[in-house]
């Protein structure tokens, strides 16, 4: 495949399951079959022969990088609280780190999480 499979949206279940190691007795695979031998991250969509890349909220390991975001996140702002400037200051400064908390947890961080699952 000439697209990487994070763009790809539906694809056949051949082109990712040796359907060969799964029958048994010469009988097509059962959707729980195929449910089971289908790589981590897809599904299988309604119609039983295409998967789809599972797009749950969560799936995965994306709740640890969500989690450690969170209280990372917290643990910086008790620790930094009695630093910042009194007044407008301080808004401002705390502004900044909120906008940096945003490019890192929503930019950076997912760009980090597909390199590391390529294969």
């Amino acid at each position: 495949m000439s697209e990487p499979l994070e763009r790809i949206v539906r694809v056949r279940v051949e082109e990712l399951v040796d359907l060969t190691r799964i029958r048994r007795d010469g009988r097509q695979p059962t959707p729980a079959e195929l449910r089971a031998a289908l790589p981590r991250g897809w599904v299988l969509d309604d119609d039983g022969e295409h998967a789809v890349r599972d797009r749950r909220l969560m799936f995965g390991e994306s709740w640890v990088l969500i989690v450690g975001l969170v209280t990372f996140g917290t643990v910086a702002l008790g620790l930094f609280w009695s630093t910042f400037p009194r007044g407008w200051r301080g808004v401002t400064r705390l502004g900044i780190l909120l906008v940096a908390f945003v490019v890192i947890g929503g930019f950076v961080a997912p760009l980090v999480t597909r390199a590391l699952h390529r294969r």
